[in-house]
């Protein structure tokens, strides 16, 4: 049976590959206004977006255990909001959660 951290954490990076395809295309094409992520929320039918800069994005997503969320998307039992924007908050993986996306879903821009 799959805990929930597992299964939180591997909804969150499911959201954060397509997010860093988001970036990297507009990284490649130098588009630097806001543009629509996917909410890197727990909860797989989440299909909402935040605007945000790629810059930004890549601010957040430059620390592995650290994800975007819509505001109210947040699960305290896995996770802490370390920022809070109009559009959207920052929680870091905490606990287990943490654990299993730093053993199970590490990511190449963390490496080396």
């Amino acid at each position: 049976m799959v805990d929930f951290a597992e299964a939180a954490a591997h909804n969150e990076e499911v959201f954060r590959s397509i997010n860093e395809r988001i970036e990297a295309g507009a990284k490649q094409h130098g588009v630097g206004q806001a543009l629509p992520f996917h909410c890197e929320c727990a909860t797989d039918a989440c299909v909402e977006t935040i605007e945000l800069s790629p810059a930004e994005y890549d601010r957040v997503a430059s620390h592995p255990a650290r994800f975007v969320v819509v505001p109210g998307h947040e699960q305290p039992t896995i996770e802490t909001v370390v920022e809070q924007h109009s559009t959207y908050a920052v929680v870091e993986k905490t606990g287990e959660a943490r654990h299993e996306i730093e053993r199970e879903h590490p990511r190449p821009r963390h490496q080396g």
